[in-house]
């Protein structure tokens, strides 16, 4: 009884010390987002859409780089612009979210097509998201 007791205890602190370091994790910052799924040739962004392009799509890649559009995606949902209005901030950042969450859809099912329609709109939401937010397109 004593090593069962022992044993709950162990656990219940372990969940409560596990649940505290999820909200002290820090979100990424915006600069932080683009940065890991846009900037180089090893960006998600980038092994998107060649691995995309490819004859002979490499699965594990695309789903890879999905599954970071969806966790950094969330983050943007998370973060508040220093331009712009908010409410277009919410707006572009949950249909990048949506976007990314159909990316990862496509990629878990091996649906090319829809990777490459995810992929386009998620390239396309580019402009018109710095336009409103950082002041100029790109």
């Amino acid at each position: 009884m004593k090593t069962f007791a022992l044993t709950a205890g162990v656990v219940l602190i372990a969940s409560v010390s596990l649940l505290a370091g999820a909200d002290n994790e820090a979100t990424p910052s915006i600069k932080q987002v683009m940065v890991k799924l846009n900037k180089g040739p090893n960006s998600p962004l980038a092994k998107l859409k060649t691995d995309l392009s490819a004859s002979a799509p490499d699965w594990e890649s695309i789903e890879k780089s999905a599954k970071d559009f969806v966790t950094f995606g969330a983050a943007l949902t998370k973060n508040s612009p220093s331009k712009g209005d908010k409410a277009s901030w919410t707006k572009l950042s949950d249909l990048y979210l949506a976007d990314s969450k159909a990316l990862d859809t496509a990629a878990k099912n091996h649906d090319l097509a829809a990777a490459k329609a995810a992929h386009q709109r998620l390239s396309a939401s580019c402009k018109a998201c710095h336009g409103a937010h950082k002041g100029k397109a790109s």
